[in-house]
């Protein structure tokens, strides 16, 4: 029997789910075009003990770390990547996987590592991220509690504020190029307003957050917030609840990232961690400061904006400190509302229109 393996490489104590996820998802891929066996992130080295959302061993540190050191190993890196085309990631590893012979060896390891390539490149496991989600040992339970709490007759608009491991804002913050700074609570409040004027009695708020209450208190005590923060276990459940929204607030983190990756409804990111193009569009972070990969993915997505005839149909939409929500975002977030509707769904016993 072949022992080949796919590992994503853990450093130092581990980061958050996010964070996480990224050389998980790069790691499946390759354990699919290579037929070989994915191994989850060891998490019994995080502090933030995954390993009871996903039911790994806590010593999965040291059977990894012997892996690597009895078997054959290949790491898997940025520039491999870059140098095997970029792009599409499994035609990347295929390239990259012939260049080292793999299919020839009965044995080894593949690692990787690592932020680099960002979303883009890891898209095609966006439903292994959220069935590895849901499949988590309190997602389920977790998320008929918080079902249970929204009212479904209302737009649901999920906001995510991440304040505890996040430092605070002080004074004036480039946002583009400062990275783990919480977002102004302003901002969501400046949302939030702007939501429910424009839908008053219609609007209904999904706070998750792991700031302390009194930080929060500026918009739970103004506004119409359900949140999770007596749920216990919530990591999972959390990023699913927030992708299930018809319209969700990001903060600048993965957290929120992965929540829109594996949603299907319109995001708001905060227009100050945004780079403006002259073309007349946005794109995420410190555009000089991304890698390789993402800088060339960014130039062929402006290019394309630039030379587009037709409507650009992007769920993400940039939110000022005004809080203004555009029309079009706030379009989409009311037709995700109205298909989630059981009456609206023929196979839910609802009806269809008949012309």
């Amino acid at each position: 029997m072949a022992l080949r393996y796919c590992l994503p490489e853990v450093k130092k104590r581990g980061y958050g789910l996010g964070n996480e996820f990224i050389p998980w998802a790069r790691a499946f891929i390759a354990a699919q075009v290579l037929g070989a066996k994915l191994l989850p992130p060891a998490f019994g080295l995080n502090r933030r003990r995954y390993w009871r959302h996903f039911g790994t061993p806590l010593d999965d540190w040291l059977h990894n770390r012997a892996l690597v050191r009895l078997l054959p190993c290949v790491d898997f890196t940025e520039r491999d990547y870059i140098d095997h085309g970029g792009g599409d990631l499994a035609t990347a590893l295929r390239s990259f996987a012939a260049e080292q012979r793999l299919a020839e060896r009965g044995a080894w390891v593949l690692k990787t590592s690592g932020l680099w390539g960002g979303f883009r490149h890891v898209a095609p496991a966006r439903d292994f991220i959220r069935a590895t989600l849901y499949g988590s040992r309190y997602a389920p339970a977790n998320l008929l509690r918080v079902r249970q709490r929204v009212d479904e007759e209302r737009l649901l608009v999920g906001m995510h504020v991440r304040l505890g491991d996040f430092q605070a804002a002080s004074g004036a913050v480039d946002y583009r190029s400062t990275a783990n700074v919480s977002l102004p609570i302003e901002w969501f409040c400046a949302l939030a307003r702007s939501l429910v004027d424009a839908l008053p009695g219609g609007v209904q708020f999904l706070v998750v957050s792991d700031g302390p209450e009194e930080a929060l208190r500026p918009l739970t005590g103004a506004f119409p917030c359900v949140t999770t923060r007596d749920i216990t276990h919530s990591d999972c459940s959390d990023m699913l609840a927030l992708s299930d929204c018809d319209l969700l607030a990001c903060s600048a983190s993965t957290f929120s990232a992965v929540a829109a990756l594996v949603s299907d409804s319109p995001y708001l990111w905060f227009e100050g961690n945004l780079h403006r193009h002259p073309e007349g569009c946005w794109s995420i972070g410190d555009y000089a400061g991304a890698g390789e990969d993402q800088r060339s993915a960014i130039a062929s997505a402006v290019g394309a904006f630039a030379a587009a005839t037709q409507p650009w149909l992007g769920r993400g939409f940039a939110a000022g400190m005004d809080g203004r929500v555009t029309p079009e975002a706030l379009a989409l977030a009311q037709q995700r509302r109205a298909r989630r509707l059981w009456r609206h769904e023929l196979v839910t016993q609802g009806v269809s229109r008949a012309d």
